[in-house]
């Protein structure tokens, strides 16, 4: 997905040049920066997203940890289900 929204972000940087060239204005330039800021914010996304994806846990000898990248559901591991 990320490579599809890189290489429509030059697209748009290309086209937005060409605009630009061809018939200068404001309109263009405003179309120049805002292709241009949309290409780097597709890079800088997907470094940020890449750095919070680790992850790091520390667990002491008489504990149990659980690490998950999505939404974890913690029960009792002592308890008897079955206790009347």
């Amino acid at each position: 997905m990320a490579q599809i929204i890189r290489f429509l972000s030059i697209v748009a940087l290309i086209g937005s040049i060409a605009w630009l060239v061809s018939a200068p204005g404001f309109e263009p330039a405003l179309a120049l920066v805002g292709s241009m800021s949309a290409l780097v914010s597709a890079f800088v996304v997907e470094k940020r997203s890449k750095r919070h994806a680790r992850q790091h846990q520390s667990v002491s000898n008489s504990s149990m940890g659980i690490q998950a990248g999505r939404d974890v559901t913690i029960g009792d591991t002592n308890s008897n289900k079955h206790a009347k």
